[in-house]
């Protein structure tokens, strides 16, 4: 499926509106594997990921009558993830984060340097632990520039808040994961 633009994605939900399902189903194609990165990056895990993923379209789905039509689908539906993921992490008191496992395949060294592994494997739970540790929306913010490498104007719309206010979240939450891991001892100052 080639890119769509916003005003693709606007006709598409007017068609919904009209009653045509089918166009629905195109919005959701397009955005799914997003969202469901944006709820892993701020979860920690495959399954709540996947669980919210489908609460977000559910939610989508019975929203899109009150669309807006001044932004952007995408834009919309990441603020509705963002929040789904947000109101989980309270209820559940979640204390856990991107899970980094995928990462450590990646840099796992070759056999016999055992050693490396586990260090790495380590240092990748204190990160992850650490940014558990974030407040919900600063996490939120960390892992959509950080892991999702969206820009902070992007963010901004997405959680509705000013450009400036990301960026000084963005910078206190990097602060405090600084903090954490100098404190633990897992990166030196």
């Amino acid at each position: 499926m080639g890119k769509m633009d916003a005003a693709e994605e606007h006709e598409l939900i007017r068609k919904f509106l009209r009653g045509e399902q089918w166009a629905f189903d195109r919005l959701m194609i397009r955005h799914q594997k997003r969202v469901y990165r944006i709820a892993l990056g701020m979860l920690g895990d495959h399954d709540e990921a996947a669980d919210i993923t489908q609460e977000v379209f559910i939610r989508a789905f019975r929203s899109l009558k009150n669309f807006k039509f001044g932004s952007s689908f995408g834009t919309w539906l990441h603020r509705i993830a963002v929040n789904q993921c947000i109101s989980y992490i309270r209820r559940q008191k979640l204390r856990q984060t991107l899970s980094l496992t995928e990462v450590f395949h990646l840099l796992r060294s070759p056999m016999g340097r055992p050693a490396r592994d586990l260090a790495l494997k380590y240092l990748g739970e204190q990160i992850e632990q650490a940014i558990s540790t974030l407040p919900p929306k600063q996490r939120a913010i960390f892992v959509m520039h950080y892991y999702q490498e969206l820009p902070h104007k992007e963010i901004a719309k997405i959680m509705d808040r000013s450009e400036g206010a990301i960026k000084s979240s963005f910078c206190q939450a990097v602060k405090k994961l600084r903090k954490r891991l100098i404190d633990h001892g897992q990166i030196e100052y």
